[in-house]
């Protein structure tokens, strides 16, 4: 993977920005992906926490500590100045402020802080003795502040003999400034170059006119020893009070080193995290089943352009899916969003956030491979397709399983046709060694490949054909054009140039793959829209369904309930009655519609009444179960007593799941409508062509291919008013009596057409 062209390093810029010590940015160089995703899922964890600490607006503690373990290499025997000593107290002082702040932020954080020793003893000593510029306190040592006392005494006495001495010379004009100064680390005073006929001393050093010499008068020369003395003994002091402490920081070093290095961690976490906050960057979900990104947006756009001025990107590849190929438009977006698929994807492998909506889902991508379009390797001597071709070989050779490749526009700096050609049998290649592959290409090879192949889902840029301008989003399940001639328009291109390009397109013909694209650019939305529709169906359908099933039972109920009283009639015409009258009401037209509903379904099981089934018998709220059902019939078991009821004086209630397979079953035959043979015996015409065309009606509905209808032979007028009926309808295919085995002419088949 070569993360410059993916503009990691640009982007590893913009976190260092965030990074507040030395340690940090080193941490930040070394920023890249990690070997494992368990890392990375101990890296996001760490980074969760962070984001959360830093938004609740607690304090981190983190700050510009240096990088001082240049000072823990030193050789044995040096010594290290009392202003670097200083500097290792804060830097241990420092890193235990963040160690504590992290130990109450989170688990992680605490676990990662937990690496970081102490070390409270080190800067303790150091402040104690030192001073902050670095020089050593007087109260480092008694004989320190002895020896100082001393020192401090003794040039007092120094200082005032000499004031004395040049306070007798003014008068003879001797001196010749009012002061007195230092050479060779002894205390001097400023005299006439010929001083010596006043005065016995010791000649330092001369003015550069040589007019003045420097001189130590003989009286002081004695207290002069005895400071250097004094002096000599103090910086000994000091120097093994050093020793001391650089002996200390070394006998801790490593320590030292860890912390430094736990810290530069911490830091960069930190660093990201406010990169992360200031991006409304999220931690991605980690699955297998494929890449779901949401509203992404390039790291660099955003960090150039701003978040409202750059377009988010939907990135999707299920996990059926493992190549997508985007198309369309030059300047589309298309080398956008494969750059921000893999910046991303290269982001979350080293454990930081990325820039996109929450919920947003990847694979544990292995190595990212990139071949993008660049300039001839002039270095090498290579043309631009010799370094695309050693690039393809390259990622062909050291690919695994689990791997992502990103080719921008393959095949390109040779013969389109054969170009093309090499760039399918790569994508083919890598995908049969267990890769994703995501492609931008304008390709017409490349398009039908996606077109044709299982597991390939295409993309497209889209485009604004009224403005002529791209949209920079992407769209899925379409092919995208390349608008070459839309986008020459919109950049006021000569127009002469245009239209003779235009001509010579049109003289080679749109090809069938271009007309297909089109075709399905413009079916988008009716897909949709269709699948809208079908939803909405499905629902009509449902409600009809169970509309026509109540239907059923309500008729059902009223016929049985009909027939008891046809028995009724019956009985009474046993007895004396007007027996023309019952005679009218047994053959109305109802009471033959009633039979003929009856005759063509099983009341039992329109009414959900079988054995097994529990019921209450209206009117009562009485329990039972059913333990046999006849045509009309049921016999329901009520504790110890059976009884005999009409089907439609129970209810059922909470059939068992036996109960259920078989109800669903039922349902299912009576939703079919399906119809019976139809019997009309003995009935006029007039009665029996009502029957037959309903039943007709009935068989198309169904899609039955045929019925049958029982007209029994008689005089044959009703059969042959039937036959007459049945040849004037456009939807019958034939017509035929039973074999003789099933009544022969008493019974006649009528066929319908199919469709």
């Amino acid at each position: 993977m070569e993360e410059d062209l993916l503009e990691f390093s640009a982007l590893k810029s913009y976190i260092r920005s965030f990074v507040a010590s030395d340690m940090g940015s080193s941490a930040a160089d070394k920023l890249g992906p990690l070997d494992s995703w368990v890392e990375v899922r101990g890296r996001w964890a760490l980074l969760g926490e962070m984001i959360s600490l830093v938004m609740s607006g607690e304090e981190t503690g983190f700050s510009a500590v240096p990088d001082i373990r240049e000072l823990l290499d030193i050789h044995e025997g040096v010594i290290l100045e009392g202003k670097d000593i200083v500097m290792v107290a804060g830097v241990i002082t420092d890193t235990n402020r963040v160690k504590h702040n992290m130990e109450k932020a989170g688990s992680a954080l605490a676990s990662l802080a937990a690496f970081m020793e102490p070390l409270e003893d080190i800067p303790f000593e150091i402040n104690s003795t030192l001073l902050p510029t670095g020089e050593i306190s007087d109260s480092a040592s008694p004989v320190l502040r002895r020896l100082r006392k001393q020192a401090r005494t003794l040039r007092a006495a120094i200082l005032e003999k000499l004031s004395n001495i040049m306070d007798g010379l003014k008068k003879q004009a001797m001196v010749m400034e009012d002061l007195v100064t230092v050479r060779n680390e002894r205390y001097v005073i400023p005299l006439r170059h010929d001083y010596g006929s006043h005065i016995k001393g010791i000649t330092h050093d001369y003015s550069r006119s040589n007019k003045t010499a420097y001189v130590e008068p003989l009286a002081v020369v004695d207290e002069n020893n005895t400071l250097n003395q004094i002096r000599s003994d103090i910086k000994e002091e000091e120097i093994g009070i050093l020793r001391d402490l650089t002996s200390l920081i070394l006998a801790h070093g490593a320590a030292i080193r860890e912390n430094l290095e736990t810290y530069g961690r911490l830091d960069l976490i930190h660093a990201s995290a406010c990169w992360a906050i200031k991006h409304n960057a999220v931690i991605p979900g980690l699955s297998r089943e494929g890449i779901e990104i949401e509203g992404a947006r390039h790291p660099v756009l955003l960090n150039r352009l701003g978040r409202n001025r750059t377009v988010p990107l939907d990135i999707r590849m299920p996990g059926d899916k493992d190549c997508l190929i985007i198309s369309g438009p030059n300047a589309g977006g298309k080398t956008v969003a494969l750059k921000t698929l893999g910046l991303l994807m290269l982001m979350a492998k080293s454990g930081l956030a990325i820039p996109a909506k929450e919920n947003s889902v990847i694979y544990p991508v292995g190595t990212i491979w990139v071949e993008m379009d660049t300039n001839q390797d002039i270095q090498h001597g290579l043309s631009s397709f010799t370094a695309h071709a050693l690039s393809l070989k390259k990622i062909y050779e050291g690919l695994a399983e689990g791997d992502l490749v990103l080719l921008d526009e393959p095949g390109t700096g040779t013969d389109p046709a054969q170009g093309a050609a090499i760039a399918v049998s790569c994508i083919d290649a890598y995908r049969k060694k267990g890769a994703r592959v995501v492609v931008t290409s304008h390709a017409d090879l490349i398009k039908l490949y996606g077109l044709s192949s299982q597991g390939v889902e295409n993309a497209a840029t889209a485009f604004d054909d009224t403005g002529h301008r791209p949209l920079y989003c992407l769209q899925y399940g379409v092919i995208g054009q390349s608008r070459a001639f839309d986008i020459l328009t919109s950049i006021d291109f000569p127009q002469e140039i245009l239209r003779e390009a235009e001509g010579i397109a049109s003289r080679e013909g749109s090809s069938a793959l271009a007309k297909a694209m089109e075709d399905m650019a413009n079916t988008a939305s009716l897909k949709e829209q269709a699948a809208r529709e079908a939803e909405q169906a499905a629902i009509f359908r449902e409600k009809a369904e169970q509309a026509y099933q109540e239907m059923e039972r309500e008729k059902v109920e009223l016929s049985l309930r009909y027939r008891r009283i046809m028995e009724q009639v019956k009985e009474l015409s046993r007895k004396p009655q007007p027996k023309e009258r019952i005679e009218r009401v047994r053959a109305s037209d109802e009471a033959r519609e009633i039979e003929a509903v009856l005759q063509n379904v099983e009341p039992a099981r329109v009414l959900e009444v079988q054995p097994g089934s529990s019921v209450i018998l209206k009117g009562t709220g009485a329990r039972g179960r059913v333990v046999d059902v006849s045509r009309d019939q049921a016999q329901v078991l009520m504790g110890d007593k059976r009884l005999k009821v009409n089907l439609d004086q129970v209810e059922p209630t909470g059939p068992d799941e036996e109960g259920k397979r078989e109800r669903v079953r039922v349902r299912s035959q009576v939703s079919s409508g399906y119809v019976f043979p139809v019997k009309v015996v003995g009935m006029r015409v007039d009665e029996a062509l009502p029957i037959v065309e309903k039943a007709v009606d009935q068989a198309l509905i169904s899609g039955q291919p045929q019925i049958e209808i029982i007209h029994g032979s008689g005089t044959g007028r009703l059969k042959s008013a039937i036959r007459a009926y049945l040849k004037g309808l456009g939807v019958v295919k034939g017509i035929s009596d039973s074999p003789m085995s099933e009544g022969g002419g008493n019974k006649t088949i009528v066929m319908f057409e199919a469709g």
